[in-house]
Order: C-alpha cells, then sequence, then structure tokens
C-alpha cells in the first residue's frame, strides 16, 4: 500500500487507555470541589455556630445543676464534728448559729436597755460594754467564728448530754418540753396556783405546715464595733416580759399563749428555722435540765457548810515550806499576809470564813470536807496553785434555792467537762465548719 493510502482524513481510533490510568482519571474527577452558594455556606456555619451554643449552654446547665445539688444536699450533710461516731451536719451547725445569734442579739439590746433606764450616758455604757461578760457577748457578736466555736462546742456538748442521758434511761417528756418554753416567755403556772388560782391546761404553739424562712433578710441589730447602740431593742427579750398583777389565771394563759405565738414567730423569721428546730432546741435544753438533776441529786438544801482559812503559792515546794513553817510553830495568819497568792483573803490572814462546801473547786472542796478540824491540810492543786488549808469549823446549814441552783449548775458543769475529757478521742471536730458560719 502507499504511503498516501495510510494517511487519509478518516478519524483515527483513539488509543486505548488501561484500566489503572481510566481510575486515575475518574479518581481526579471525584477529588474535584463541590460548588455552594453563598446561602448554603453561611446556613452551615449557621448550623454549626447553633450546635456550638447547644453544647456550651448543656455544659454551664450540668455545672449549675451540679453545683445546686453539691449547696442544696451535699454541703447540708457534710460533718462538722462527731461525737463518738454520730455527726453534726453544716445545715445543723447553721441553724443553731442563727439561733444563738438571736439570742445574743436580744440580750444585748436587753442590757443596753437596762443600762439607758438607770440613766447611763453613752460614753458610760461603751465603757461598761469592754468589761465582761459583755465584751465576750459583742466579740462574738462582730466575729462569727467566735460565736460559731462557741456553739459548736456547745453542740458537742447536747450530743454528749444526749448520750449520756441514754445510759442512764433518762428522757423528757413533752410536758417538760413545754416547762421550757413556758419559762421562755415567762409563764409559770405554779406561781398561779401558789396565788390560789387555777392555771389552764398546757399551752402548745401554734405550728405553721412547713418551716417558715423570711423572704428578706433579718433586721440587723445595730450593735457594731464602735459601740454605737439605739434605744430601742430590735426584738423584745421575751423571757422578761412580766405579768401583769391584776390577771386571773385564765388571763395569765392567754396572754402567755399570745407571747409564746410571737415568740415562735420571731424565731422562724429571725433566725430562719422551723418549729421543729425550735422545739428540738428546747428539747436539748429540757435534757440538760434532767440529766442536771440527776447528777446533782446529793446536792439539797441543807449541806455542809465549812470555816476555812489558806495560803496560796505558785508551786508545790513553797507549798511545803509554808507547811513546815506551820508545823514549827509559826503564825497562819501572817504566813497569809506575807505569801499567799490570793491577796484578797491574805489581807485577812488567809481566812475564808464560812461558806458551803460546794463554793469551791473540787479538790478544794474534797479536801475541806474530810479534813480534820484545826489540821494543816495540803498541799492541794487546783487551777489557782497549791493551797495549805486549815478547817476550823464544819457543819450542816441551810442555803437559799438561788444558791442551790448555782451549785448544781456548777457541778454538772463540772461534770460534763470531765466526761468530755474522757470522750476526747472519740471526738473529731473538722475544720471546714469555719467555712459555714453564717454570716
Amino acid at each position: 500500500m502507499s504511503k498516501r493510502s495510510q494517511t487519509t482524513g478518516v478519524p483515527k481510533n483513539a488509543p486505548k487507555k488501561s484500566p489503572a490510568a481510566a481510575n486515575e482519571n475518574q479518581g481526579k474527577q471525584k477529588l474535584k470541589p463541590e460548588y455552594h452558594s453563598r446561602a448554603e455556606r453561611e446556613a452551615e456555619i449557621q448550623r454549626r455556630i447553633l450546635i456550638g451554643a447547644g453544647i456550651i449552654l448543656a455544659l454551664v446547665v450540668i455545672i449549675l445543676l451540679g453545683a445546686f445539688v453539691v449547696e442544696q444536699f451535699v454541703v447540708p450533710n457534710q460533718a462538722v464534728a462527731s461525737v463518738n461516731g454520730e455527726t453534726i451536719s453544716v445545715s445543723e451547725f447553721q441553724k443553731r448559729v442563727r439561733l444563738e445569734r438571736y439570742f445574743l442579739v436580744n440580750q444585748l439590746n436587753s442590757i443596753i436597755n437596762t443600762m439607758q433606764s438607770f440613766g447611763m450616758s453613752q460614753d458610760q455604757i461603751n465603757q461598761q460594754l469592754t468589761q465582761e461578760p459583755y465584751n465576750t457577748m459583742l466579740n462574738e457578736y462582730n466575729i462569727p467564728d467566735q460565736l460559731g466555736n462557741r456553739v459548736l462546742n456547745t453542740m458537742i456538748d447536747d450530743v454528749l448530754v444526749r448520750q449520756l442521758a441514754a445510759e442512764r434511761e433518762i428522757t423528757v417528756s413533752d410536758a417538760d418540753v413545754q416547762a421550757q418554753i413556758d419559762q421562755y416567755v415567762g409563764y409559770d403556772p405554779e406561781a398561779i396556783l401558789a396565788a390560789g388560782q387555777e392555771p389552764t391546761a398546757t399551752i402548745e404553739p401554734t405550728v405553721t405546715p412547713t418551716p417558715f424562712v423570711s423572704p428578706t433578710p433579718s433586721p440587723t441589730p445595730t450593735i457594731t464595733p464602735t459601740l454605737e447602740f439605739t434605744t430601742t431593742p430590735t426584738s423584745t427579750p421575751f423571757a422578761t416580759i412580766p405579768p401583769t398583777a391584776t390577771l386571773s389565771g385564765t388571763e395569765e394563759y392567754n396572754q402567755a399563749q399570745d407571747n409564746i405565738r410571737l415568740a415562735f414567730t420571731e424565731l422562724r423569721t429571725q433566725a430562719s428555722i422551723g418549729d421543729s428546730d425550735i422545739r428540738a432546741y428546747f428539747e436539748i435544753v429540757a435534757l440538760r435540765q434532767a440529766l442536771q438533776d440527776d447528777v446533782t441529786s446529793d446536792l439539797t438544801l441543807t449541806t455542809p457548810f465549812a470555816n476555812t482559812r489558806h495560803i496560796l503559792v505558785a508551786t508545790e515546794e513553797e507549798a511545803q515550806d509554808v507547811l513546815t513553817a506551820l508545823q514549827n510553830g509559826g503564825s497562819f495568819s501572817d504566813l497569809a499576809r506575807a505569801v499567799s497568792l490570793d491577796t484578797g483573803s491574805g489581807a485577812s490572814g488567809g481566812e475564808l470564813g464560812w461558806a458551803p462546801i460546794f463554793n469551791y473547786v473540787k479538790p478544794f472542796a474534797d479536801a475541806i470536807s474530810t479534813a480534820e478540824i484545826g489540821a494543816f491540810v495540803g498541799p492541794v492543786q487546783t487551777d489557782f496553785g497549791y493551797h495549805i488549808i486549815q478547817v476550823r469549823g464544819r457543819e450542816d446549814r441551810e442555803v437559799t434555792q438561788s444558791q442551790l441552783d448555782s451549785a448544781k449548775n456548777n457541778e454538772f458543769s463540772q461534770w460534763l467537762t470531765d466526761q468530755r475529757d474522757a470522750e476526747q478521742e472519740n471526738i473529731q471536730i473538722f475544720d471546714i465548719w469555719t467555712q459555714y458560719v453564717p454570716q
């Protein structure tokens, strides 16, 4: 065939491509970016923003919900102290602090009003409030941790009281609790009966269906670190309400009932606690009283008195020197005037005179209870130092009810302190309590 015939205008067939090359071209076609309109791109961006915002919102809700659960359910049930395995929770602690602060403010305002009623000037009142116990009370009001510390230790004692009362099978009735409420508002059915009138049945305060919490903050008392006070107290101290002399037994009862309703309303609103919390407070007061009566049952209106004198020194060695001097014929009076740290009795030769034995601290009281009359006794150690004692006489005498009550309070307080010291290893106080003292 000629060359001419090989170059005709007939279209030539395209050369066949291998399968691999075909696949490569197909892949390149697929990788070509798909075109989107501007509206479509903006819609996609908007969708992603909404998804991101939703995720963030969900996280915020989860965090807030977690914080709410912790604040409302976890924190209130955390323990601030433990006594023999029984815990005191944050919630219980905070309620008691608010209640004790309410009592504290009432006391301070009542004290200030009493001072003003005696015609004391503002400067004189301020000066008085720098003295004890007023200064401590004022510090507790101004320094939340100081009040919190006192309240927490009182609550620990309360737990011990419940445990010790249970060991002795001591309980209190509703009537015992009611008697404490009556006393708080100044209602005394026995006094009414003694006056020849018939007291009405036990008062029951009106109880709200649910604990009421004031929607607004409690009124702030006018006590400040600069000791500036108003004339009128912010709350009425119910315990000082005097009954009207001309009231009948029924009228006394009705007035007391009104006072109890008012007292419960004040406590609910100002301390932000419920009726069950109020009754629980008066219940522990009643239980303390019942336990105290049991512990101090040996104290009666007829009690041993002793006529004593003593010499107080700082060390046992000094006390021994004093004792040796007395045994060698030294004058008790002269030694007391010369060396006794108790300058009050020392000025009169160490004489303490006649007094109920229960007036003295326990080691001293124990010593003079059994000492031979006229003998020199000691050294006897107390918190004040070392004593050399001589009992000059001892006999039973009657005391007043006020003296007896004071003695019982002192003896029970010392007994409870001893019980707490014995249980110290089983008492724990957790540092977190400082974070939850109501401000």
